[in-house]
């Protein structure tokens, strides 16, 4: 979807009889433009030739003409922002008024539609993370929980000869990280094995689409792992502090 999304693009359409001037003050307003990242011009020579490579050789036949029908344009690319939408609207109302110009069009419903699915992409994702999460702190705790309880004669025994409480605990909220870390790698490497496996069979179809199919960035991988020792850490820390809590009530 980042891929898809890098691509949305305002395409000018110019005139066959085009001035250099008119081209200059065109690329002017475009400059001028702080959202606009890349600024591509597709001649007719070039549009021809792309379209020609497109379409299936049983079609290339019936497309044999003496003249070139498309039209020379420029591809617009914008930052990727919240306004995005907006300042592409903004900017081909501008350029509609601009000498020159035959049409344009990006897809303005069909980009509408992408960015609220991207939005709502990222909320369930981050509430399913979350709930995840949550499951896990459960299932840690209780076995930490366990844990404690098994050993709860030896801990009432280290607090009576003078342990401290953050003794007690420390042991316990090392089992809970190194359970984290556990399922993390653990889980990192079952997505990287289902990852190697689409990537074999599926690479054409993959590049067909022009997708760039890779493995989680390096700062999510790392962030990944933090977050589930730290979720281990959590965990581990309402199991003792129970504990603790209702022997001190004792």
């Amino acid at each position: 979807m980042s891929s898809w999304n890098r691509q949305v693009q305002l395409i000018v359409y110019l005139d066959d009889d085009i001035t250099p001037s008119q081209k200059e003050i065109l690329e002017g307003v475009i400059s001028k433009d702080q959202q606009v990242e890349s600024t591509t011009e597709v001649s007719r020579e070039t549009a021809w030739a792309e379209f020609q490579s497109n379409i299936s050789d049983n079609l290339k036949p019936l497309l044999s003409l003496e003249f070139n029908p498309l039209p020379a344009s420029y591809k617009i690319g914008f930052h990727s922002n919240d306004n995005r939408l907006y300042h592409i609207r903004e900017l081909s109302k501008m350029l509609e008024d601009q000498q020159g110009v035959e049409s344009i069009e990006y897809g303005e419903e069909w980009i509408s539609r992408f960015e609220k699915f991207m939005v709502f992409s990222k909320i369930f994702l981050f509430a399913i993370g979350g709930l995840l999460s949550l499951g896990l702190i459960l299932i840690i705790s209780n076995t930490i929980r366990l844990s404690i309880y098994s050993r709860q004669d030896e801990i009432e025994l280290m607090l009576l000869i003078g342990a401290t409480p953050r003794s007690v605990k420390i042991p316990f909220l090392l089992e809970g990280m190194i359970q984290g870390l556990a399922g993390s790698v653990l889980a990192l490497f079952l997505i990287g094995g289902v990852h190697y496996y689409l990537k074999s069979k599926f690479q054409s179809s993959i590049d067909s689409m022009g997708m760039d199919f890779q493995f989680i960035a390096e700062p999510f991988l790392f962030g990944l792992v933090g977050l589930s020792v730290l979720v281990g850490l959590m965990a581990s820390y309402i199991s003792t502090f129970h504990f603790l809590y209702l022997l001190n009530k004792k």
